[in-house]
């Protein structure tokens, strides 16, 4: 596993109640196959809490009063709340797992009635749950890892610090694509790495490209795959594209963007070939990739070397210090640029005449006069949509 789920599974066992460890010490046994201690005692932990507060529910069926306690409704919220925290992180991971049909069934009707003060109305469709005693009710499932995609890696992509593959799994039987440091990185070069998985983790929007596990050992991570780079769609349907077509495309690419500096990130790596499209049967979604190079708040691993610049930066970077000192009219200016392209099929800016709205917005966006440039994504992304063709 990856340092981030070592370290979120080690500090999820660390929370569990010293005074439960002998009633977990019980189903322990159940989970032995399990090659990881803290998530099979997290196992041990859960099976143990769903059958305490799940008896104590049989009991109130049995009586007149169907109603569910203050104190276990907020318990069992709680350890709900935990379990799919851990499913969603160990997701995509050798520690996948598959939670017993049953109890799967009775966690989400609980869902539907749980109360977080006063206790819960147990419904009257609401069924005798049935303990499971002697067996797991967790089972570690098949899953993507690292290890078992080496065969069929297809070479899609490659820049100066890592490869992109592609691979169809066969599990899923869906296309994946593995990201691999090469093997000449220094130190400051593999943190990099690390750190541009790390910030995608982070992130949670259908317009950033998701990531799954990182394989330490391997130096590579799995992420979605994409259909397209930007300027392969462009290059292929650039004649038949429609301008509310383009306008899509750079309406999601604003949403990412403006997902980015609500995060306090700066991309600073724009290019045509970093902002990938994925095609679905009814829609084409725009996925923002690689964060390299990408600027956080408190960053310590910022580089005013030119030779980390983005092929649509701006040019006069270098006059005010480099990349250490690239701020949002910078990221501005790139992506003022990738709608010119988006727009026009071209990298290079000409005049362009279809309107005179759309010619400002252009000027201004990479003006050498800072003033006039866009000093926030919705301010940009305003000034685009109030143009009128």
């Amino acid at each position: 596993m990856s340092n981030h789920i070592e370290i979120f599974i080690n500090n999820k066992s660390n929370q569990i109640p010293s005074n439960d460890i002998d009633y977990i010490n019980d189903f322990l046994p159940f989970y032995a196959d399990v090659k990881n201690d803290n998530i099979a005692y997290l196992f041990a932990y859960y099976h143990y809490k769903f059958n305490s507060l799940f008896n104590f529910m049989n009991s109130k069926l049995n009586s007149d009063n169907h109603h569910y306690n203050a104190d276990p409704s907020r318990e069992l919220i709680a350890i709900i709340d935990d379990l799919e925290s851990v499913s969603r992180e160990l997701k995509n991971t050798k520690y996948n797992f598959n939670i017993d049909t049953n109890y799967l069934e009775t966690i989400k009707l609980c869902k539907t009635f749980l109360l977080g003060s006063g206790g819960s109305p147990i419904p009257d469709n609401f069924k005798k749950v049935s303990i499971i005693e002697a067996k797991p009710i967790f089972h570690i499932n098949s899953t993507i890892t690292v290890e078992n995609v080496k065969l069929g890696l297809k070479l899609i992509g490659e820049g100066s610090y890592a490869q992109v593959l592609k691979y169809k799994d066969k599990f899923y039987n869906k296309t994946f694509a593995l990201k691999r440091a090469k093997h000449n990185l220094n130190e400051k070069e593999l943190e990099r790495f690390r750190r541009e998985y790390e910030s995608m983790k982070s992130l949670n929007s259908p317009y950033i490209l998701e990531v799954y596990n990182f394989d330490e050992k391997e130096k590579s991570y799995i992420m979605e795959y994409a259909d397209f780079t930007l300027a392969n769609y462009i290059k292929e349907y650039n004649t038949k594209l429609a301008y509310n077509q383009r306008k899509n495309i750079i309406n999601q690419t604003f949403k990412a963007f403006e997902y980015l500096q609500s995060k306090d990130m700066l991309h600073r790596d724009i290019s045509v070939n970093n902002i990938l499209l994925k095609q679905y049967d009814d829609l084409l979604v725009v996925k923002i990739s690689d964060f390299g190079l990408v600027k956080l708040k408190g960053s310590d691993l910022t580089s005013q070397n030119t030779e980390y610049k983005g092929s649509l930066n701006d040019p006069k970077l270098d006059i005010v210090g480099g990349f250490k000192n690239y701020e949002m009219h910078h990221e501005t200016y790139a992506l003022t640029r990738l709608v010119y392209f988006i727009l026009t099929g071209k990298i290079r800016i000409d005049n362009y005449k279809k309107s005179e709205q759309l010619e400002t917005f252009i000027k201004n966006g990479i003006s050498d006069n800072i003033d006039l440039r866009y000093h926030s994504i919705k301010e940009m992304r305003k000034a685009f949509n109030d143009i009128v063709l």
